[in-house]
């Protein structure tokens, strides 16, 4: 799921409704969702625990997901029939700066349509992480997205971003920023990348 995009009842129906499973990030913005999951960890000792531990970059990192099956009641009405188990993972971080020591804990609240193991949905959120990074990055750092002051209509130019991104990496571009300038200097060798693809 989307991160930009706003968690809601509708979005885990339909995907039920076509026989899929969700796994979404729920954040503040759903208030009474969130303090629901919150209050159901002081509550209910975990069904699982899984612990990941990653050492690189001048960092290690050690990653705690319990999952919760939550009892009938307890979520806000509408969201316990779609709810099938809550989330959470807790990520210590330890920094090596300059000899100097840094450790930071972040805490995230995730709910899914389907149970599974926390080995599992350790595995799903890391994936998702990675293109999520991957992505935003891209789009941030090399098509200036967050930078784009335009209110019309914003999520055309998204769409479009899009597709000069995919068009870019189905063509195995290097490097996209690379490409981008290439193509902003010469209109038909962009026309030549989407005609290689249909």
């Amino acid at each position: 799921h989307d991160g930009r995009h706003a968690l809601s009842k509708k979005t885990l129906a339909i995907a039920r409704s076509r026989d899929a499973h969700v796994l979404v990030q729920v954040k503040a913005n759903q208030s009474e969702l969130f303090s629901m999951c919150q209050s159901l960890a002081q509550y209910q000792k975990a069904m699982e625990l899984h612990v990941d531990h990653d050492k690189g970059h001048g960092r290690i990192e050690q990653r705690f997901v319990e999952t919760f099956i939550p009892p009938n009641g307890w979520l806000p009405e509408g969201w316990q029939p779609l709810v099938q188990c809550v989330v959470k993972v807790d990520r210590i971080v330890e920094h090596r700066r300059k000899g100097i020591s840094q450790t930071s804990l972040e805490t995230a609240w995730w709910i899914s349509t389907i149970a599974l193991s926390a080995e599992q949905f350790q595995n799903a959120i890391r994936g998702h992480w990675a293109i999520e990074n991957q992505n935003h990055h891209v789009r941030d750092v090399a098509m200036f997205e967050d930078a784009c002051r335009n209110r019309e209509q914003p999520g055309i130019l998204a769409r479009m971003r899009s597709i000069a991104l995919n068009c870019l990496r189905a063509n195995n571009e290097p490097s996209i920023s690379r490409a981008i300038y290439r193509n902003a200097l010469n209109f038909y060798h962009a026309v030549s990348l989407v005609d290689r693809r249909t």
